[in-house]
């Protein structure tokens, strides 16, 4: 339990990293976005004022996105979270400032209230939506809260260099056009319920996008999940399993640690190190890919699932991981049908003959090992005794054993089964009764 927990512990990692990666590259897009807008803005303030005013605006906004571009710099310290909460809080308390200090004309002094009739305050939405594309909630919040902050002192810091403050509640019931003109477009007209109702907006915008990022993240977190299972399933049986087996495995989590009963099939190649002492090495790989590509695909056929290659050996499983109606009776068909094939075959040119073994039994399934070195293994009484009883052939000299539960589970196969009666099996205690096809080749 504790290597399997550490392979989901695996999979977990590899996910959080691709939410890493994606807010690292979100924020650096957000930060080459704003520099690039700023910039914009810089040369277009070059004509915008008159000079000299032109020269220290444009002086200004091109710090401002020096800094942008000088939080880059944090992205892979462990600085790095800390450099987005900065800019972000700074970029908010730029846009106040200006809300607050800004002259509206460099001409004779104009009301700093009648700021809010300009578009200075749609800078805040910029800068939020600027932050959803680091894919972190919390830095959304983060740059809402200081703007909806930075909205109210600013209006405050203006209301108090007001001497007086007028409202909407200064109008009186049901105004005049002339009487709601003269009191809106007074220059002392603040309207700080629109001021309030801009720092709302502000505030939902900021909430409704936190959680836009949220979902957004479950879906990368999803696909990130989904992208490492694949990976996984593919390493653990993509080499010997057809992709629509190993996408099943993936969808209904039989890769999932489990303990089930199945029949384990196992065949060895008789005689194989005399059969390819004077053999190339290439001509020894091309006949072996050419075999196990052969037995597997009639596995498959089967509804079986080849687990691992051992040498020239061949281990497959019925009923795990995938779940299977018949699983005994399916390893037996599939027995008869692969002795069938090398009798009457050669791969590559070169004869094989085959010894199988069957079994029955409670087995335990899942993936193990560490990091990028797993396998799906099973563990258990059958598997030992499927391979027992294929070196036992030997001594039988038969083609393939079935050990006597298997039979049990595969009545409709028994008339076409031989008992060779009950038999002591190597290292293993008890005697259990043995079967072979009746025809050794089908």
């Amino acid at each position: 339990m504790a290597k399997t927990a550490r392979v989901h512990g695996d999979s977990s990692d590899a996910v959080e990293a691709a939410l890493v990666n994606a807010e690292r590259v979100g924020f650096r897009f957000a930060m080459i976005g704003r520099t690039s807008a700023i910039l914009v803005f810089t040369i277009t303030a070059l004509w915008g004022y008159y000079f000299p005013t032109n020269i220290m605006v444009a002086a200004f906004t091109a710090a401002v996105a020096l800094i942008g571009l000088a939080s880059l710099l944090a992205v892979g310290t462990r600085y790095e979270r800390k450099a987005r909460f900065a800019i972000f809080a700074l970029d908010t308390v730029i846009i106040s400032a200006l809300l607050a200090f800004a002259p509206l004309s460099s001409g004779d002094a104009i009301p700093q209230n009648l700021v809010f009739l300009t578009s200075r305050v749609h800078n805040y939405y910029v800068i939020i939506a600027a932050a959803l594309f680091t894919l972190s909630p919390r830095l959304v919040l983060w740059t809402g809260a200081w703007s909806v902050a930075g909205h109210a002192v600013a209006t405050v810091w203006i209301m108090s260099g007001m001497d007086r403050v007028l409202s909407y509640a200064d109008l009186p019931p049901a105004p005049s056009r002339e009487v709601y003109f003269q009191t809106i477009l007074d220059p002392s007209f603040l309207g700080t319920a629109t001021r309030f109702q801009e720092g709302l907006i502000i505030g939902i915008v900021a909430i409704v996008g936190a959680l836009a990022v949220r979902r957004a993240r479950r879906v990368v977190r999803a696909h990130a999940s989904a992208e490492e299972g694949r990976r996984r399933a593919h390493d653990l049986f993509g080499r010997y399993v057809p992709a629509p087996v190993v996408q099943q495995l993936l969808d209904e989590g039989y890769l999932d640690p489990q303990t089930r009963e199945a029949t384990l099939l196992f065949a060895d190649i008789e005689g194989f190190t005399r059969l390819t002492q004077d053999m190339p090495a290439e001509k020894l790989v091309s006949v072996l890919n050419d075999f196990f590509s052969a037995v597997s695909a009639v596995i498959d056929q089967n509804g079986g699932v080849v687990i691992n290659y051992i040498g020239d050996a061949i281990i497959a499983s019925f009923n795990a991981p995938l779940p299977r109606e018949d699983y005994a009776a399916r390893a037996i068909r599939a027995s008869r049908a692969i002795l069938t094939m090398v009798e009457e075959r050669r791969f590559e040119g070169v004869k094989i003959k085959l010894r199988i073994g069957i079994a029955t039994g409670q087995v335990a399934a899942g993936s193990v090992g560490s990091g990028e070195r797993q396998t799906y293994t099973l563990y258990g009484d059958a598997v030992n005794l499927s391979q027992r009883l294929e070196a036992l052939n030997k001594e039988t000299e038969t083609r393939c054993l079935i050990c006597g539960n298997t039979v049990g589970k595969a009545e409709s196969l028994r008339p076409h089964l031989v008992s060779l009666g009950i038999r002591s099996i190597r290292s293993r205690q008890g005697d259990i009764e043995v079967f072979k096809h009746d025809n050794e080749y089908g």
